[in-house]
């Protein structure tokens, strides 16, 4: 068993039993732990819910619900992007892009190699570690853009009630924000507030 895994939780969804045992112990030998094994898109869901897996290995045609369907009401009831493979018997093109489009890193064709599993797993969770990181980066972009209008109209404001130039103003800002021990974004919604009144 491998250690480099860190137990990642994954759940499997496929309608035929003997699949779902063949993957259930690939993985297993791999390092994986399988948290939920499910017969149908209905059945993963739930699975889902309770579980909150890492990764999901999900057939895309199952009764019910496909997966694909229920890669997509998984992420919606867990508010969250779960990494996941899709299987296949059919190598339908039509079938990759929706499979993209709800989140699938990988998309396999039936039956499966242990190798191209494995590998498509480590695939995904370096593909949604990165998408992690770009999510992220793009949060605090957001956050450094709203501090940086705050930051502006506060500029505005003091440079017209107190008659100074920007360069003044924002040291205004920095001295007030250093001498209370304040983040200036804090500083500035004050002004800001204040001057609505």
């Amino acid at each position: 068993m491998q250690e480099k895994n860190n137990r990642t939780k994954i759940l499997i969804a496929d309608d035929e039993a003997l699949i779902r045992q063949d993957i259930k112990e690939i993985l297993e030998e791999a390092g994986y732990e399988v948290v939920a094994e499910a017969k149908d898109g209905y059945h993963a869901l739930e699975l889902a819910k309770l579980t909150v897996p890492d990764l999901m290995v999900l057939d895309i045609k199952m009764p019910n619900i496909n997966g694909l369907e229920a890669a997509e009401e998984i992420q919606i009831a867990l508010n969250k992007r779960i990494p996941t493979v899709i299987l296949t018997a059919y190598n339908q093109p039509e079938l990759i892009q929706k499979a993209g489009d709800v989140g699938a890193f990988s998309f396999l064709t039936k039956p499966v190699k242990p190798q191209d599993l494995i590998a498509s797993i480590e695939t995904a969770k370096h593909r949604a570690k990165e998408m992690e990181g770009l999510h992220q980066d793009i949060s605090d972009l957001k956050e450094k853009l709203e501090i940086r209008k705050l930051v502006e109209r506060a500029k505005g404001i003091i440079m017209k009630s107190h008659s100074i130039d920007e360069p003044a103003a924002m040291h205004h800002l920095q001295k007030i924000s250093m001498d209370d021990r304040i983040p200036i974004k804090t500083v500035a919604e004050k002004i800001i507030a204040e001057n609505k009144k």
